[in-house]
């Protein structure tokens, strides 16, 4: 399993594997989100042990760090999660479904509101856990998740219990995620031994097996598509691809690049393979008014909700200083169409010399859509570094680091304070890194022949 380690190299590396397994459980178990300054140093050490770890390799094999992996992810098995509430709202949408309740047909304060038919107590400790935003919309989470919320739901009528559930989904979908990103990184020839960045990382850990964020199931769907679409089995591709969208809507905006890379001759079966899925999925639990409710949710996101945004905030404070009010029920969905246009001309500019060239241009659509939305919460970064880790750019690694300054907006207990100039460290780190790396490995040469072919077809 590995080869000769001096004592001295043991004692480093048992001292920091314990330091790792120790910061882990203080974050998941001892830490308030409140407690800003405490989690931030915490976890900006146990980020820079895991970069130690992972730098130094310890001439150790696959199946070490992914013992690793999963040992840190164990230890927050028994954790409840303190940086997000939104357990709670799927542990709620879980146990409606196992009442045969739709979870899209009422808000839970509709439900709630009807006490004798419908409360409890443990229901009632759902509700007020999910605080006021997802107590006022339906929910926005796709059939596919609902499913997963569900399947612990009917084994338990506890919040423990149900979280415990949740949580092993996680895990093994992260497993599952090794396994095709290590498929991936075979195919194009890179060493499996950067897939840690993404596997071994805190930011992960914590965000997905941690605060349970069904992310990290997108992702393993989004992979395990992505090395169909290498091999260019658009059966298999579509179908991963339609299940990673009924986990989270975010795929939807890497059509484009995949559709590109497919070619004409396989994109139109790919599409009536995703088409399908989709609509057998989402016929489980959506009817034509339930779809419109779930959308609903969804959109506010872009006319209501706002966090941890960087281009948006700009412009929300030129609208307070012109117009005296926050402009984004107008400001949001004109981003989201912008973010949406800027993705469609990457995805047809964006020339596609090797397989690695689909990665990068979703690398960077999501970029581009993440730049511009009113609300991106830490574990949305999650994607980014997951797409990040087959390529040279590592400012989503430095992302995944610096994102957890947003978490400073819920020092105050009853209310979100975001504090400006942490989000402004935040992005301004995020962005000098990646344009110094997008110069650094931008091919001029080719640069200036895209550029010329792509005006040239206007």
């Amino acid at each position: 399993m590995l080869k000769r380690l001096t004592i001295r190299q043991l004692i480093l590396l048992s001292t920091a594997l314990f330091l790792m397994a120790f910061l882990v459980f203080g974050i998941g178990y001892r830490t308030d989100r409140t407690a800003f300054l405490t989690f931030f140093l915490q976890y900006v050490s146990l980020f820079i042990l895991f970069y130690m770890v992972w730098l130094n390799q310890w001439n150790f094999n696959f199946y070490f760090f992914l013992l690793l992996a999963l040992g840190l992810r164990l230890v927050l098995l028994g954790a409840i999660p303190e940086l997000s509430n939104d357990f709670y709202r799927f542990i709620w949408d879980g146990e409606l479904i196992t009442q045969g309740k739709n979870p899209f047909a009422q808000k839970p304060e509709e439900i709630i509101s009807n006490y004798a038919v419908y409360g409890s107590d443990y229901k009632r400790m759902l509700y007020l856990g999910m605080g006021s935003l997802s107590q006022e919309h339906y929910s926005c989470y796709p059939v596919l998740n609902q499913v997963l919320f569900a399947i612990p739901a009917f084994f338990s009528e506890t919040i423990m219990g149900n979280i415990f559930g949740l949580r092993i989904i996680v895990i093994l979908a992260d497993l599952g995620a090794i396994y095709f990103a290590k498929k991936i990184a075979n195919h194009f020839n890179l060493s499996i031994h950067a897939i840690w960045l993404y596997f071994l990382n805190p930011f992960v850990i914590l965000e997905f097996t941690g605060n349970l964020h069904f992310e990290g199931v997108m992702v393993f769907f989004l992979l395990a598509a992505i090395y169909f679409i290498l091999k260019f089995n658009w059966i298999l591709a579509g179908v991963f691809f339609a299940l990673a969208i009924h986990i989270k809507l975010i795929p939807l905006m890497l059509l484009p690049f995949v559709l590109k890379k497919l070619k004409w001759r396989f994109s139109i079966g790919f599409l009536a393979v995703v088409t399908l899925v989709l609509m057998v999925v989402g016929g489980m639990m959506l009817n034509v008014q339930y779809l419109a409710n779930m959308l609903d949710s969804v959109n506010e996101y872009f006319v209501r909700f706002q966090f941890n945004a960087s281009v948006f905030y700009i412009i929300r404070e030129i609208g307070f200083a012109t117009v005296g009010w926050d402009p984004i029920q107008f400001v949001g969905p004109i981003l989201s169409l912008l973010a949406g246009t800027g993705i469609l001309i990457l995805a047809a500019f964006k020339a596609y010399h090797n397989d690695l060239d689909m990665v990068k241009g979703m690398l960077f659509g999501l970029m581009i859509y993440y730049f511009l939305a009113t609300t991106v919460h830490p574990w949305y970064v999650g994607t980014v570094l997951a797409l990040s880790m087959f390529t040279q750019y590592k400012f989503a690694l430095v992302w995944s680091l610096v994102v957890m300054l947003s978490y400073s907006g819920y020092m105050n207990p009853t209310m979100v304070v975001e504090k400006p100039y942490l989000l402004i460290a935040e992005y301004l780190v995020v962005i000098m890194i990646m344009f110094y790396e997008i110069r650094k490995h931008t091919d001029k040469k080719n640069f200036g022949l895209q550029l010329k072919s792509f005006f040239g077809s206007l």
